[in-house]
């Protein structure tokens, strides 16, 4: 036990020791800007939590959301493969670009993938609403716990995918997130870690955090393939056997 205990210790010591020095600013101070996620050597130093997060979500599946991943085509079913939403699990930790934009009552987060993120709102002056229609964003609404904005989310349909191996999750979704902006001898950041919950889909509750760099650069947004109908042929091409072997009779 207490060689078991001093090797945790020196394992904590050792990812301390390798963190930067980091500076958590204040709330009131201003967040306006356009954050990048920030990955190798743009993290500074930086760990984030569960930085292979396809592999944590999909052992925390339960047995029916593991065999629709394994069933799901990648291609055929991806409505961001033609131009439509796709919620903002998967854009948020993997791809994501936006702009912060801090107002009185919300905050707004709009994506550099326009038409298939859009823009989100954190609702700072009400709760969550009753009865909400379940959409691909949800419904969010945040509050100050010092310098970190509590941001809690419901509402979710089950259209989107928790990540990019196509792990499902249903309508009882819940992510809560801690937001923090801090600086660092690399530069400003955006620090999220989240937390979801999910008792229909999820064995137990998964968490992870990423950080997203402030970039001097304006944000120009990446409009979808103007070229659907390409899309679209990829999407049938995929779509074809599946169709003919449901009319396969055995």
């Amino acid at each position: 036990m207490i060689k078991t205990a001093i090797l945790v210790a020196v394992a904590l010591a050792r990812a301390a020791w390798a963190q930067p020095a980091i500076t958590v600013q204040p709330a009131s101070a201003d967040w306006t800007g356009h954050y990048q996620i920030a990955r190798g050597k743009a993290l500074g130093g930086l760990q984030p939590i569960s930085p292979d997060l396809n592999q944590v979500v999909t052992a925390h599946l339960q047995p029916w959301a593991r065999l629709k991943m394994e069933g799901t085509d990648g291609v055929a079913d991806d409505t961001g493969q033609v131009c439509q939403p796709i919620g903002i699990f998967r854009y948020a930790i993997v791809n994501s670009e936006f702009m912060w934009l801090p107002g009185r009552d919300h905050i707004t987060i709009a994506s550099w993938e326009i038409n298939t993120v859009g823009a989100r709102r954190i609702y700072l002056n009400r709760p969550h609403l009753k009865n909400v229609a379940p959409t691909w964003n949800g419904d969010s609404v945040g509050h100050w716990e010092g310098d970190t904005l509590v941001v809690d989310t419901i509402g979710f349909n089950d259209k989107s995918w928790l990540h990019m191996m196509m792990q499902p999750h249903s309508e009882d979704t819940h992510l809560i997130e801690r937001i923090r902006r801090i600086t660092t001898p690399s530069g400003a950041y955006m620090e999220v870690r989240g937390k979801v919950e999910d008792r229909q889909a999820l064995t137990s509750a998964f968490e992870y955090s990423r950080y997203y760099k402030q970039s001097s650069e304006e944000m120009v947004p990446n409009v979808c393939s103007e070229d659907i109908g390409t899309w679209k042929e990829i999407r049938d091409r995929h779509l074809r056997p599946l169709m003919e072997r449901a009319r396969e009779v055995k």
